[in-house]
């Protein structure tokens, strides 16, 4: 995996007479660097690296040594000592057709024919490495579909697993946000976990215990030591799914940490940083939240250093085939006839591909017959929701915990944001004891056991998700 080749390309700047080395692009990007200082994410407007020889390598594809190379370098921000720089040797290797690897000597001493082939071993297992997952991604569980967009979105998921700047996704609910930001983490190799940081679902008021941890005695009713989502991400992936709803007394200090991989748990004194990498997702538009003031500018531009707009499904009609394909045996066996496709081809699909899979899911379970043709568009037009079954079920189970006394978030919010129920059977639940409550959302609030504090949260997700009671 990615991450062992850049592991092991850390250990030889340890263990040989290396000064530099870098993962680079055919534009001139700079994905990954470690050795002496740097500056710039690209190769023109970077300084402290030799800018003539790596042109030379990206304009002939082929690859370069070179001994006794002087580097000058202009940038202010680079010590005395790096602006001068006499490199003995380098090596650049390309990679594939898009990167290349960049490895120096600095000042000590020449490369040997050992270090050389070395460096190229390395390529090769990197270059192994990116072919495997563009194979990947065009299986079943990789990106699929044959349209420009989605071969767009194939080529930078390859790209930025080898980055470890932020990532940004931005789509619409259904199009498969959390399914990629799983493929960033897989493919990158990272040895820690994927830890999904569900945002909606976390109560401003605990949002920094949730995220940082806290120690014993931090806040009344702390009774014990927690670690937080970023502890448990070590080493790993931290994924922000709908990012937008992060609290705004809240945003300075996760902008701190994306910055800095710094932050404190509540309770102590002393900083700790942690080695996580940042996927965040949205299906707003952040570039409005921040006008609209709800969002702040200085996050949205750290989060959107490499970001991904996946369009949605309507804009894409010639990937419906290959989705579907890919997801046959929710359809128990049935074959499909020229009138199913004329359905699914002609349906707007507003819930995207959830709204495909589930349906295809009720398909298999309620349809009749050895084929399936146009009696699909019976199954069609239903919001995005799980079996009917298992919805119902879910339900009941979130209705049950909430007369037992249980709070809305952590019931039947935490249903609908883990997809088990829809927007409809939501608002459907919530109009029942909206009805119980005497058409007042205060009173609704109190009886679903929210919080005072959470009022305004809980009035504006009314909103926000169209679930709002009387909106039946």
């Amino acid at each position: 995996m990615i991450e062992v080749i850049k592991s092991k390309l850390w250990r030889l700047l340890q263990e040989k007479d290396v000064s530099l080395a870098m993962l680079l692009d055919s534009g001139g990007r700079i994905l990954w660097h470690r050795g002496r200082s740097v500056s710039g994410k690209t190769i023109e407007s970077g300084e402290g690296f030799p800018k003539s020889a790596i042109r030379e390598a990206i304009s002939r594809r082929d690859a370069l040594h070179e001994d006794d190379v002087v580097v000058t370098s202009y940038g202010d921000d680079l010590p005395q000592s790096a602006r001068v720089l006499y490199v003995k040797s380098l090596v650049i290797l390309p990679i594939d057709e898009t990167f290349l690897l960049y490895v120096d000597s600095g000042s000590k001493c020449s490369f040997s024919p050992a270090d050389r082939e070395v460096f190229k071993v390395l390529g090769e297992l990197l270059r192994d490495t990116l072919e495997t997952i563009k194979r990947d991604e065009m299986e079943p569980g990789g990106i699929t579909g044959p349209s420009e967009a989605m071969n767009r979105v194939r080529e930078l998921v390859v790209r930025y697993s080898l980055e470890e700047d932020p990532v940004l996704l931005v789509g619409e609910t259904g199009v498969g946000k959390s399914h990629l930001a799983g493929l960033l983490h897989r493919y990158s190799g990272r040895t820690g976990r994927l830890v999904v940081a569900n945002v909606p679902s976390i109560p401003e008021n605990l949002f920094e215990s949730e995220m940082f941890g806290h120690a014993r005695g931090a806040y009344t009713g702390a009774s014990e030591r927690t670690h937080g989502l970023v502890q448990e991400a070590e080493g790993g992936t931290l994924f922000l799914d709908e990012v937008s709803e992060v609290p705004t007394s809240f945003q300075s200090k996760l902008l701190a940490f994306v910055e800095t991989r710094r932050y404190r748990v509540l309770g102590e004194t002393q900083e700790r940083h942690a080695d996580v990498r940042i996927v965040a997702a949205s299906n707003q538009d952040l570039a409005a939240e921040v006008k609209e003031k709800r969002f702040r500018s200085d996050l949205f531009y750290r989060l959107n250093v490499l970001p991904i707009a996946i369009p949605p499904l309507r804009q894409r009609p010639e990937d419906i085939r290959a989705l579907v394909r890919h997801h046959l045996d929710l359809l128990r066996g049935k074959t499909v006839t020229d009138a199913f496709w004329t359905v699914m081809l002609r349906h707007g699909w507003p819930g995207n591909v959830r709204e495909l899979i589930h349906v295809l899911k009720r398909a298999g379970i309620s349809l009749p017959g050895p084929a399936i043709g146009g009696e699909i568009a019976e199954l069609l037009g239903a919001d995005d929701a799980a079996p009917a079954g298992a919805a119902r079920d879910a339900v009941e189970r979130s209705d049950a915990e909430l007369r037992a006394g249980g709070c809305f978030w952590d019931t039947a919010w935490r249903s609908f944001l883990d997809r088990e129920i829809n927007r409809e059977e939501l608002r459907g639940l919530l109009g029942r004891w909206y009805a119980e409550s005497g058409g007042s959302l205060r009173r609704l609030s109190q009886a679903l056991n929210i919080a005072e504090g959470e009022y305004p949260r809980f009035v504006s997700a009314l909103h926000k998700y169209d679930v709002h009671p009387a909106r039946r």
